[in-house]
């Protein structure tokens, strides 16, 4: 059997059948054992019973009557020989046998004869005169009771089996039954619509395998619904350049507008229109290709000092205030993408800012902490931990490829990216980055 619930079920059964034939096989053993030993104590009781009346009499007195022998809750007669030094019988619970020779090999290690086809265990003693008594019973009598208990024992054993098995089966379902609707649901799952959920787990393993799967399939969801987003995002946000390039190029076509005009539309527009190909390229090529980043030992002032130069034309077409704090630090680090993440930090506060942005450079023990403030609206608390998430776009966001940049960046530095509530009303967008030993 392929399936997880045919191979428990086999391996249930198989260790079942064993456990049952090594239980009664040792069980056997036991209780012949026991039987044995009872009847050998026996027997040396009878034995002594039979030399006391012999002894208060004569030979004649003794009869089988006298030599009982008790099993569990039967009773039976013990039989007897009475030999003399030639090992002739003259005495004998059966009257047939006196006067005849005893002709029986009797061995002296295990106290068995066997007399007319039976086998017979003994026990003998010497007696005045030259006589010897031997006291014996037939092993048949030992078989027909271990064969009572043996049966009564494995009537109790197969009843437990069956406890077990029908036990052993309802577990054997209850733990597979989860993982058997967890197949069906994963064969049902398709990310484009929502679907029947997956079932509840509980707190095993096979529980928690099912939570996992669900919230992985939670994920795949989001994410899909995500890419959907943002295909529409880029969508618009590449087609608004699209349009202006049509409509300039058809205007100086038409010679509604200059062609100095017209063309340079063209080429801002075409710009922009690079820029955003180039963003998208660029995080989908972090977040597949493991390329090498190389450290190099730069100014982290004199970077935070550019981009706060290069954020200067924005600052002075929205009038907005920009204030830089930022400590003398030499590093060696990745610098091309610790100065995109500030120029993303940055670009992403003059959206959302109503009159000023702070950028702010510390220094904490085996790296740096880069911060950038802005007093607008912030970033509601539920939506703080999905902000760096690809595709997410804010009210004045464009593609929601920024940040999420900034994020895979950190990721793959091991450095600490975060947004909080800035102490100007707004967001604060950190990026703590330490070095590696």
């Amino acid at each position: 059997m392929h399936t997880i619930r045919g191979r428990i079920f086999t391996s249930l059964i198989i260790v079942m059948i064993f456990s049952v034939l090594t239980t009664v096989f040792l069980f056997s053993r036991l209780i012949d054992g026991m039987l044995m030993d009872q009847a050998k104590n026996q027997l040396r009781l009878q034995m002594t019973k039979a030399i006391d009346i012999i002894e208060g009499g004569n030979v004649g007195d003794l009869s089988t009557e006298d030599l009982e022998l008790r099993f569990r809750d039967r009773m039976f007669y013990a039989d007897f020989f009475v030999v003399d030094s030639s090992d002739k019988i003259i005495a004998a619970g059966d009257d047939a046998m006196e006067g005849k020779t005893l002709q029986v090999s009797m061995s002296p290690k295990d106290h068995f004869f066997t007399l007319n086809g039976q086998k017979m265990m003994y026990t003998h003693q010497k007696l005045d005169k030259g006589l010897r008594i031997i006291v014996y019973t037939p092993m048949d009598i030992l078989k027909e009771i271990s064969g009572r208990v043996l049966r009564v024992s494995l009537i109790s054993i197969i009843i437990s089996f069956c406890v077990i098995f029908v036990v052993g089966l309802w577990f054997v379902w209850k733990t597979t039954r989860p993982l058997q609707q967890l197949k069906e649901a994963v064969s049902r799952f398709n990310p484009s619509y929502r679907s029947k959920g997956l079932p509840e787990g509980d707190t095993s393993e096979i529980g928690q395998l099912i939570n996992t799967f669900s919230s992985m399939s939670g994920r795949i969801q989001k994410q899909h619904q995500q890419q959907i987003e943002f295909l529409q995002n880029v969508s618009h946000e590449l087609r608004t350049p699209l349009m202006s390039i049509q409509g300039y190029a058809s205007a100086v076509k038409d010679q509604v507008v200059s062609v100095e005009h017209g063309l340079n539309v063209v080429t801002v527009e075409s710009e922009r229109l690079i820029q955003m190909v180039d963003r998208l390229l660029q995080l989908t090529r972090m977040e597949t290709v493991q390329e090498e980043w190389k450290l190099t030992e730069v100014d982290l002032q004199e970077m935070m000092e550019y981009v706060y130069q290069l954020m200067a034309p924005a600052v002075a077409e929205r009038n907005i205030q920009i204030s830089l704090d930022a400590v003398s630090l030499e590093m060696a680090v990745p610098a091309e993408q610790i100065f995109q993440v500030a120029m993303n930090f940055m670009q992403n506060a003059m959206r959302y800012a109503s009159h000023e942005v702070r950028l702010t450079l510390e220094e904490v023990p085996d790296g740096f902490c880069i911060r950038v403030d802005d007093d607008g609206p912030g970033v509601p608390i539920q939506e703080r931990d999905s902000v760096f998430d690809r595709y997410y776009t804010g009210q004045a966001g464009i593609t929601g490829i920024g940040l999420a940049i900034c994020k895979q960046i950190a990721d793959r530095l091991g450095a600490v990216i975060t947004c909080t509530e800035s102490v100007m009303g707004g967001a604060r967008f950190s990026f703590e980055y330490k070095k590696t030993l």
